[in-house]
């Protein structure tokens, strides 16, 4: 976890110098799943939004609830101003220690990775000069390699060699963000 908030944090250094825009998105943050991300032009339709979620918590319900998710996403505006209607590709990451569903009523968790790779489809429109709104949502595949554990005995509750593996077609992002247009 510590190694993708370390790229996060070096890659939005980097974008910091372009000067562009700062996203916080309100709909997860007021959940208590901090989302950040930066978005930077690369020519009048094409912009790089980087973006990483986190829970704040460090468990729910006596579970572990702990993860981390990054996600680069090339993003394309017929406007040449970089608002209104967009259109996204992504490959992004995450880093989990959670109770995945399914397993609510039991005292099993999971720890793990995954990556996914996917499109997003948003709407930026702008109430001042500095400040715009941001509506999106996506989905994609979701690959993830886990291994599964008794939160009791701290044991693994399966018999996988290595690690559990499963592969879903999700929605997985969205939200309505605040920009900052620096």
């Amino acid at each position: 976890m510590k190694r993708y908030l370390l790229v996060f944090f070096i890659g939005f250094n980097i974008a910091a110098v372009s000067q562009n825009r700062f996203h916080v998105n309100a709909a997860t943050t007021l959940l208590g799943f901090p989302s950040l991300g930066y978005e930077t032009p690369i020519n009048k339709h094409f912009t790089f939004h980087i973006d990483a979620l986190g829970s704040a918590f460090n468990s729910y319900n006596d579970m572990p609830l702990r993860f981390l998710i990054v996600t680069p996403e090339m993003r394309y505006y017929p406007k040449n101003e970089h608002k209104g209607f967009y259109v996204g590709a992504h490959l992004g990451g995450s880093t989990f220690k959670l109770q995945k569903y399914g397993y609510e009523n039991s005292n099993y968790y999971q720890k793990g990775y995954n990556y996914m790779a996917g499109a997003s489809i948003g709407y930026v429109y702008f109430v001042s000069e500095k400040i715009a709104l941001e509506a999106f949502v996506g989905g994609g595949t979701v690959q993830s390699f886990y291994k599964g554990y008794d939160a009791t005995t701290g044991e693994r509750y399966e018999d996988a060699q290595k690690f559990n593996k499963s592969g879903e077609w999700l929605p997985y992002r969205g939200g309505i963000s605040v920009i900052l247009q620096l």
